[in-house]
């Protein structure tokens, strides 16, 4: 399952770039390695592939240089209140 984009956009807001497929070293399960972007520190993710594709959506390259020239603080700040409000639907589903 190789994702048709090589830019993703997280229900949250932050934007990765996917890197390869791998599987888990234990379960031979299916794994996304990938690294986030924007707007915090760039940093190498691996995630359960049926878990990415619940949780990111393909985004293209210029809609992510665009992004990226934006207010940093403003955007960690929207990801962050993001990420609570769908934790807190979480909790109290």
């Amino acid at each position: 399952m190789t994702p048709p984009s090589s830019y993703f956009q997280h229900i949250d807001g932050g934007l990765y770039r996917f890197i390869t497929e791998a599987r888990h070293a234990d379960n031979a399960q299916p794994v996304i390695v990938y690294e986030h972007l924007w707007p915090f520190e760039p940093g190498i993710w691996v995630r359960n592939a049926v878990e990415f594709q619940q949780r990111f959506t393909p985004i293209d390259a210029a809609i992510v240089q665009a992004q990226m020239q934006g207010n940093r603080q403003a955007a960690q700040q929207t990801v962050t209140a993001a990420k609570a409000a769908r934790r807190a639907r979480q909790t109290s589903t």
